[in-house]
């Protein structure tokens, strides 16, 4: 939609302004969207596999994480990092190993400030200030308004405390 568009250039624009450096973990959905994946890219930010169609990947047989994984693959291209995020943080020793095999590390969170829940703009800058620690993965959607402001807001924040917004390691 246009109002996820204009949230995605938002955070671009903020991130470019403290030359942060995030990783953006996509879904199929990236196929409407390869003109903002290429500016991620291009810009220095990292493009993790976050599958295909956003699959609950532990209750499907192997080869269906496989599908999942390898059809996000091939549709960004050489952009995509050799990470991945299972939806909703959900893994087992099955869905890890696949993900290995096909080159993609497992990649998860140390926090996460729940913007899928109709949280105030304090809330959540209040839960980031708190999650903030050094080496912090905090996971956020850029399609929420309230986080695009929250992170607006942090940026100059993080940025007069000393921290480096780089790409989750794994990722790069």
């Amino acid at each position: 939609t246009t109002g996820k568009a204009e949230s995605f250039a938002q955070v671009l624009k903020a991130l470019d302004r403290y030359d942060a450096k995030a990783t953006f973990f996509v879904t199929g959905n990236a196929g409407m969207h390869k003109k903002q994946v290429r500016r991620m890219a291009r810009a220095g930010h990292a493009i993790g596999n976050h599958t295909f169609t956003h699959l609950r990947l532990t209750q499907y047989p192997t080869k269906r994480v496989r599908s999942q994984l390898q059809g996000l693959k091939r549709l960004v291209g050489p952009v995509i990092a050799p990470c991945m995020r299972p939806p909703y943080g959900m893994i087992n020793a099955r869905v890890a190993n696949a993900a290995i095999d096909l080159g993609f590390q497992p990649v998860m969170w140390t926090a996460h400030i729940e913007d899928w829940q109709p949280h105030s703009l304090q809330w959540t800058i209040d839960r980031l200030r708190r999650d903030t620690t050094p080496g912090a993965v905090i996971l956020m959607h850029d399609t929420h308004s309230q986080t695009v402001a929250a992170v607006k807001a942090m940026l100059p924040r993080w940025s007069k405390q000393g921290y480096r917004f780089e790409p989750v390691p794994a990722c790069r």
